[in-house]
């Protein structure tokens, strides 16, 4: 990815992250995009069974239903597939990578900055890990360098999801935190490496979009 990707979140939408999670498990920004087109269009749906349409409507709202109506029964369509996706391989590559993202942020905490590929690296702990655990499609190497590399853009969301489902007490907002681990991760350097663990150009970032 040559820019990195923007994604606004409304309130609603932020209340649906598992479900943006899913679109961001898509292998590539191309799929990744279109993936987020469609989970948008699940949470107004989920919205308008909630939504009484009747005489306090707008008039300008119920036509705008009217019209979207056939965009929101195609990207119902879609959303099966993704789902399926993600059930299928999507979700547990996902896993995998943030795995490896929170293994480089408490290596990049506790200033010992580990290469990612190198001898004894964060890969070769995960899959020593993965083998100790029985963790399917985490033993190999190469597969995890795949896996990582696909999926190293996007992992900051789902650590941050995790960090406020392990901590209810926390102050932060969700979006804060993935942001914080996002500029973290492209920002700080594995030891004698020339690129950062993550290329700020291959990220993409979650903003929050205020309704004021």
């Amino acid at each position: 990815m040559g820019n990195s990707m923007q994604i606004p979140l409304n309130g609603p939408e932020c209340e649906c992250l598992g479900l943006f999670r899913m679109a961001i498990s898509e292998e590539t920004d191309e799929e990744r995009l279109r993936a987020i087109q469609v989970i948008r269009h699940e949470v107004v749906s989920l919205g308008l069974e909630n939504f009484p349409i009747g005489k306090s409507s707008s008039n300008e709202f119920t036509r705008w239903i009217a019209e979207t109506a056939r965009e929101r029964y195609d990207a119902a369509h879609e959303f099966g597939e993704i789902a399926q996706r993600y059930e299928g391989k999507n979700e547990r590559h996902l896993n995998i990578a943030e795995y490896i993202g929170k293994r480089v942020w408490d290596s990049i905490q506790d200033k010992k900055f580990q290469g990612v590929q190198a001898l004894g690296g964060i890969l070769e702990q995960t899959s020593d890990y993965a083998r100790k655990m029985g963790i399917r499609g985490a033993k190999d190497q190469s597969v995890l360098r795949e896996i990582w590399g696909k999926h190293r853009g996007v992992v900051h969301l789902g650590m941050a999801m995790d960090f406020c489902e392990d901590h209810p007490g926390t102050t932060w907002h969700v979006l804060q935190l993935a942001e914080t681990f996002r500029a973290g991760l492209s920002s700080n350097y594995p030891q004698n490496a020339p690129s950062p663990y993550v290329d700020p150009d291959a990220q993409s970032s979650f903003l929050y979009l205020s309704d004021h």
